[in-house]
């Protein structure tokens, strides 16, 4: 091992995310796929803003994502002074996100007008009970004086939110509101538990808030512990939010914190039973971030799919996109297949929406609204958009569930009904142009938007990637009918044939779309057709598609989903020093502390952004370890980067086996070892 090697191991800790700095600060999250609140730099979003969402809980016109009332807050104060009013009395100060355990720690030392104050937090949100979150806060006082605790549920600020109730009783508080259109009603209730208790409690409740404002006599040096305790339910789980919300935290009381972390970090034992390890320390902790992140938006039974931020923020108002199907799906299906099925079965869930979304528009079939939400229905403003290749993306998840999982009944109800109904769009949606006998697909937004964002382009005609899905998504129903003995109709295999990809007969390249004059793009749509989709291609063709649109994506704006797929494809071509040149790309979008990803560079905006996330991992899975899901089975032909000799999976699925794998390189030459898992 080298000397520089060597030295990295020892300075990277591949689990605990630790920073010393109050800036730069770029937030992650705590989630568990039904639950998720932004960290804090004070550790529980007392006095920084710390917003939380709730799986499918969605309201408004466009369905929007909802910011949840604030829960997680304990304010200090001393004489109207808290620790973050002034930074500067702000010392020691350590925060660590642990990525085994998915626990936030916070420690810091203020010097206010009883000394110097320890604080030692602990908050994380259960993954073994989905309602339940939980905070240790405990202080230290350097003198004897009076303090103040206050702990609140508070939806001040939000307006679409209507308070039905709230109040108070001894050491807890609730709160229950009503979503304005989607008439959902949201229960929080809190509990907290001080040792040495309070010498006063203050009861306070108004329009918007219930409050418990804890009044202490500290003496010096003597420890303070408080543990609070959160629980969250909905009328989408519960038939009273409110009543549910109180039992549970009755029994949180009696569990205590100790118990309910032990359970939780249990439940993330079992995730992280499927480790992929590297012997590259700062890929590692990159690799355990990502799954951290993507894992974290979502749970097992749940039918709510992943927005492209998951429960970390509302970007793009929490809608769902084709991210979820072709970008998260593949790097959660062999890992995580019962949480790649959240994914596939909203898209089942919301088929009635995708019919009457294409008979809407006069189409046949099922079209998949380009962002959706809690109904299915089309939630892109004005109810529509022209980026239709996500029909075909959604067809594209649904078969390769049915590869990956070999799930019989699956498939009978709802992968091959989705795959038959888009099927059924695409080919109501194509255009026959007589002159040049061949099949089109006219006025369409293709996956680089830029086309619309930068070159002034509201549409074009023949988008490659749009043609490419599309043919894939009709010769992939018929194979489906005659799997099925049923009949489908001729005209598929003829629209399928003679679908029209432009192609450049000078250069020997596939265009991105009909008239590309070579702009530069925000991502690689003919590159995206190589993987995932895998569009059939001669090796001359991939490499001379490779060779043009390597360089084409827009520098300035730095789009993730270009190394997500860039990676992938030069090691599909054997390309080992330009994959790892290409995969070297990704250090300019993780931010500290936490390994967060943004989407683009040109600007910090876009974090906690978890389909790039999904993109790192694809790297990892498809790309130098070479795993594909196949018809015929499970292929793998590793490429790794010069970075890294080994790669281990220490549990992945296939068709309900478990397998390990690992792969060598020694001396330029990739082997790798598939065990079956008993």
């Amino acid at each position: 091992m080298s000397k520089d090697k060597k030295t990295r191991e020892r300075v990277v800790d591949a689990w605990r995310l630790k920073t010393t700095k109050l800036e730069p600060y770029y937030f992650s999250y705590l989630g568990n796929g039904y639950l998720g609140i932004q960290t804090s730099k004070d550790g529980i979003g007392a006095y920084f803003k710390a917003r939380s969402f709730i799986a499918g809980v969605y309201d408004g016109e466009y369905e929007e994502l909802v910011e949840i009332p604030k829960w997680s807050g304990i304010f200090f104060s001393v004489l109207d002074s808290h620790p973050f009013s002034n930074l500067s009395e702000i010392g020691n100060y350590e925060q660590t996100l642990d990525l085994r355990k998915a626990v936030l720690l916070t420690k810091y030392i203020w010097t206010g007008p009883l000394g110097p104050v320890s604080f030692d937090i602990s908050f994380f949100i259960s993954r073994a009970d989905p309602h339940v979150a939980a905070v240790s806060y405990a202080f230290s006082p350097g003198r004897e004086g009076k303090v103040v605790l206050e702990t609140f549920l508070d939806a001040s600020g939000l307006k679409n939110l209507k308070v039905v109730e709230r109040g108070t009783e001894g050491d807890t508080l609730w709160l229950e509101v009503e979503t304005g259109l989607s008439k959902i009603r949201i229960a929080e209730a809190t509990r907290i538990i001080c040792e040495p208790g309070p010498v006063t409690v203050k009861e306070i409740v108004d329009d918007k808030s219930a409050r418990l404002k804890l009044i202490f006599d500290v003496k010096s040096a003597e420890n303070y512990n408080v543990r609070k305790y959160t629980v969250f339910y909905t009328s989408l789980d519960s038939e009273d939010p409110l009543k549910s919300a109180l039992r549970k935290i009755e029994e949180c009381s009696v569990k205590g914190f100790e118990k309910l972390f032990s359970e939780h970090c249990r439940e993330w034992e079992k995730i992280w039973e499927r480790d992929i390890e590297v012997d590259d320390p700062v890929v590692q902790r990159r690799i355990h971030a990502c799954i951290y992140h993507l894992v974290s938006s979502v749970r097992e039974g749940q039918d709510y799919s992943i927005p492209p931020m998951g429960l970390s923020n509302d970007g793009w108002r929490g809608h769902v996109f084709w991210d979820a199907d072709f970008f998260m799906f593949p790097a959660l299906i062999l890992l995580f297949p019962e949480l790649a099925k959240s994914i596939v079965a909203y898209r089942c869930k919301t088929l009635k929406a995708a019919k009457e979304h294409a008979k809407k528009h006069g189409y046949e079939g099922a079209w998949y609204g380009w962002q959706t939400a809690s109904s299915g229905k089309e939630v892109s403003r004005g109810g529509y958009s022209d980026e239709i290749h996500i029909v075909g993306d959604v067809a594209w998840a649904q078969w390769q569930y049915y590869l990956a999982t070999g799930d019989e009944e699956y498939f009978k109800k709802c992968a091959a009904p989705i795959i038959i109904e888009t099927a059924k769009f695409w080919a109501s949606r194509v255009t026959y142009n007589p002159e040049k006998d061949r099949y089109e697909i006219l006025k369409v937004i293709p996956p680089d938007e830029s086309i619309c964002e930068k070159w002034g382009k509201e549409t074009v005609d023949n988008s490659a990637f749009t043609n490419a899905i599309a043919q894939w998504n009709l010769k992939t129903a018929i194979k489906v009918c005659k799997m099925l003995g049923i009949n489908c109709p001729v005209k598929w295999a003829e629209i399928a044939e003679k679908m029209y990809i432009p192609f450049d007969e000078e250069r020997k390249i596939i265009l991105e779309y009909e008239g590309y004059d070579g702009h530069p793009i925000k991502q690689p749509d003919v590159l995206e057709m190589l993987f995932p989709l895998e569009h059939p291609m001669t090796r001359e063709l991939m490499e001379n598609n490779f060779k043009y649109y390597i360089d084409k994506p827009d520098k300035e704006l730095g789009h993730s989903f270009c190394p997500s797929i860039h990676v992938v494809v030069a090691c599909r071509l054997g390309k080992r020093k330009e994959a790892s040149e290409l995969f070297k790309e990704w250090d300019a979008f993780f931010l500290p502390p936490f390994e967060v990803v943004r989407e683009i560079l040109m600007h910090a905006h876009g974090i906690v952004m978890v389909t790039s996330t999904a993109g790192y991992l694809l790297n990892i899975i498809h790309g130098f370890a070479g795993i594909r899901v196949t018809e015929k089975g499970l292929e793998v032909k590793p490429l790794l980067p010069e970075s890294i000799s080994r790669i281990v999976f220490k549990k992945f699925f296939f068709r309900g086996k478990a397998y390990s794998l690992i792969i060598r390189r020694k001396n330029g030459v990739e082997t790798y070892e598939l065990k079956e898992l008993k």
